[in-house]
C-alpha cells in the first residue's frame, strides 16, 4: 500500500519488480522481499526518455519510501 501520492513510474517498477521476486524466491519473506526491491529501486537511473528527468535515480525516499506492506508480513 502506499501512504501518499506517488510517481507513476517508479510505483510500477516497485510493485512488478516485488511480484517478480516474490515468485522467483518462494521462501523469502513478503517483508525481505519488500525491502530488497526497494534497495534495487534506489540503485536505478531514473529514466532517460524524459527530459526533465535526466541527471537523478530512484534513491531519493519519495519514490520508494510512501510504501509500505500491511498484513502478514510472512510467506
Amino acid at each position: 500500500m502506499s501512504n501518499w501520492p506517488v510517481e507513476t513510474v517508479s510505483a510500477m517498477l516497485l510493485t512488478t519488480k516485488l511480484f517478480e521476486h516474490q515468485a522467483s524466491h518462494p521462501t523469502v519473506t513478503r517483508a525481505e522481499a519488500l525491502r530488497v526491491t526497494m534497495i534495487d529501486l534506489m540503485d536505478k537511473a531514473a529514466p532517460t526518455d524524459q527530459l526533465d528527468t535526466k541527471g537523478y535515480t530512484y534513491a531519493h525516499p519519495m519514490f520508494w519510501a510512501p510504501f509500505s506492506l500491511v498484513g502478514d508480513g510472512g510467506r
